[in-house]
């Protein structure tokens, strides 16, 4: 009888990061001794989007036709409910994973439900709170629709309430259906913002649309004028690296440091170059971070003692490279460590230095449930997943 746990494992179609299920079952099993490999087996399940259709028809499948032990994947909070009544049903129990679009809901949603998160929107709250701090009130952000669409600039904005502001202003570019939302029709904007004169600009774009925005923003000259704030995945190498060649700088957050010297962090580095010889990304290191916690309950799955395994996975915590991460939403879920850097080239060099411990949000805060209220919008897809 073959008594490996069967992972299904819901897989997004993604033009900004194609590889990266690949990417987080790497590090997933980069985290697992080599001989305990055999014992977990990934079902991916292509789900489009990842719109509410898609995922409940996928889970379905993967629930009824491939039996799986554990229903995994990225999948967007806004699409929780419409799987979890199955997945409950079928007395089985899921892992999630998100970038962070969404901040987590303030009511219990499963005894039967896990997330790893990389809490993107937590680095837009702390990015607000320091902006406010730095810089005063009368900030602008910058946003097209669709990243305007999720809990990031809501989060950012709340940090900077939460410092003291009293104004923000939010510009949301125009859709146009056809062509580039930012290149060659942002510059009106950027004209209006000059005579505005905010005390920064935080920009929110991702993909080409943020290789774009970094091109056209150099070529406002407001670079000399008004700081510039972007997100965290404007701030990724795999952006950076592209537009290295700007005379720019700026600032963000970073929520793992890459090139840390910190022990975790060279250890996780070498295990993924040892199982699969490629350069780690922030999918490898979720991957990576339930891998270890997996490995502690491998005794667990390998009787397959579920009702342990669940109260287990509601209290076990891990040290990883971003720090101490928790895999239960309450009130100890654990808040990450977060830089504020300030990032600049020379000689299209990447430079960033730390210039101050960001700030995060307690899980149970009152601030979720007016962010979960004042947002209303109706995007299901995981973040990047366009």
């Amino acid at each position: 009888m073959n008594n490996n746990i069967k992972i299904g494992f819901l897989t997004p179609y993604s033009s900004i990061y194609p590889e990266m299920t690949p990417s987080l079952i790497s590090g997933f099993y980069s985290a697992i001794p080599e001989k305990y490999h055999h014992l977990f087996q990934f079902i991916p399940e292509y789900v489009g989007q990842g719109g509410d259709k898609a995922i409940t028809e996928s889970v379905n499948k993967l629930l009824n036709f491939n039996r799986v032990d554990i229903v995994s994947g990225f999948v967007s909070y806004k699409v929780l409910p419409s799987i979890i009544p199955n997945i409950e049903n079928r007395q089985k129990m899921a892992l999630f994973f998100d970038v962070g679009e969404y901040i987590p809901y303030n009511h219990h949603i499963s005894e039967s439900v896990f997330n790893n998160s990389f809490q993107m929107w937590q680095s837009e709250f702390a990015l607000g709170y320091w902006a406010y701090k730095q810089f005063g009130d009368k900030g602008t952000v910058l946003t097209p629709i669709y990243d305007g669409g999720y809990h990031l600039q809501s989060a950012f904005r709340q940090g900077a309430e939460m410092a003291g502001a009293k104004e923000m202003d939010f510009k949301v570019l125009n859709y146009l259906p056809e062509g580039s939302q930012v290149k060659g029709r942002i510059q009106e904007v950027f004209s209006q913002i000059r005579t505005e004169k905010p005390s920064f600009i935080h920009a929110l774009f991702c993909g080409n649309e943020a290789l774009e925005f970094y091109d056209e923003f150099y070529k406002s000259g407001l670079k000399n004028e008004i700081p510039l704030i972007v997100s965290a995945h404007m701030a990724s190498d795999e952006i950076l690296k592209q537009v290295s060649n700007l005379d720019l700088k700026f600032y963000s957050a970073s929520m793992w440091n890459y090139n840390s010297q910190e022990k975790v962090n060279l250890l996780f580095k070498k295990r993924v170059a040892d199982f699969a010889g490629q350069k780690p990304d922030f999918y490898t290191l979720l991957g990576y971070e339930v891998g270890l916690v997996f490995e502690r309950l491998i005794p667990e799955f390998q009787k397959r003692d579920w009702p342990e395994i669940r109260k287990r996975l509601k209290t076990e915590t891990i040290e990883g490279p971003r720090g101490k991460r928790s895999f239960f939403l309450n009130s100890e879920y654990a808040t990450p460590i977060i830089d504020i850097e300030k990032i600049g080239f020379n000689s299209s060099t990447v430079t960033k230095i730390v210039v101050e411990q960001g700030s995060a949000l307690k899980y149970d805060h009152k601030t979720y449930e007016k962010i979960h209220k004042e947002n209303v919008s109706g995007w299901q897809n995981p973040y990047l997943c366009i």
